[in-house]
């Protein structure tokens, strides 16, 4: 592989020698200055992201952190400029570190940083969200340009590489403001069907967050082995979904068994042969 000319940033020992006591005190006010003023200017812009715009709180927060670096080494050059130091070559050395990185066949760098973009362009989960991303389901804590950080049921956290994300099927529980409660439940075989689905029409206009409208249905699902398979179908809320769906649950179990309506269990006829 031929020599690559990369431009070495060599410190200048007259620079260092020349430092006073009051240039340390100077670079170091710049600094504490620079910090001062990058934070008060990333709040400014957060605060416009999140009050005046409606663009999702995921792509503002990177937007900001992009922001805030960018201020960041602004200050630090500054600093190393103002006592002397050649900061051209500093940048020309970092520009061609990156290149040299990327050169090198950093394929699933390039790929999460793309995913990561595409993934806030288009908007498809935000911070808080409910999700199913490549196989793991939770809520989205955070994003970055390279991975995804979501919180699961039993408070364990998965950090998920964008590109694996944006790779595989995206399902967003929260996104819609209601969601459908579809709850299957079989019967015997000699329960009369009416009676049946009047139980579970009666849960759900009993229960005051299910949604009247659309209203309530129970269709048919299918003759199994061992019961009658009916569904309810009702809207609610989407954050009302799981505490909503349990107490309907509940209540079709109670309904069944104070009508007298079997709920049957799948059993085995075992005929034994004397011989």
């Amino acid at each position: 592989m031929a020599d690559l000319d990369i431009p070495t940033p060599e410190i200048n020992l007259d620079v260092l020698n020349s430092l006073s006591l009051e240039k340390v005190v100077f670079v170091l006010i710049v600094l504490i200055a620079g910090y001062i003023i990058v934070k008060i200017i990333v709040n400014r812009v957060d605060h416009y992201f999140s009050k005046n715009t409606k663009m999702p709180r995921l792509m503002a927060i990177n937007i900001v952190k992009v922001i805030k670096l960018f201020l960041y080494i602004i200050v630090i050059l500054f600093a190393l400029d103002s006592i002397g130091f050649e900061v051209s070559v500093f940048i020309v050395s970092i520009f061609a570190f990156i290149s040299i990185i990327l050169s090198f066949g950093m394929k699933d760098t390039i790929n999460n940083l793309a995913s990561g973009v595409w993934i806030a362009a288009s908007k498809a989960y935000d911070i808080g969200d409910e999700v199913e991303l490549a196989g793991k389901h939770g809520t989205v804590m955070d994003m970055n340009v390279m991975a995804t950080e979501i919180k699961q049921l039993d408070n364990t956290r998965i950090i998920i590489p964008n590109g694996k994300v944006w790779n595989s099927p995206i399902l967003n529980v929260t996104r819609m403001p209601k969601r459908l409660i579809a709850v299957d439940y079989g019967v015997a075989y000699m329960t009369r069907i009416e009676d049946a689905v009047d139980v579970a029409l009666k849960v759900a206009d009993a229960h005051p967050k299910l949604h009247k409208d659309p209203k309530p249905i129970v269709r048919f699902r299918e003759m199994a082995d061992s019961a009658v398979v009916l569904q309810l179908r009702v809207w609610v809320d989407t954050d009302d979904y799981y505490p909503v769906k349990s107490d309907v649950l509940t209540g079709i179990y109670n309904g069944l068994n104070e009508a007298g309506i079997g709920i049957p269990f799948p059993q085995l006829d075992v005929h034994m042969i004397n011989e």
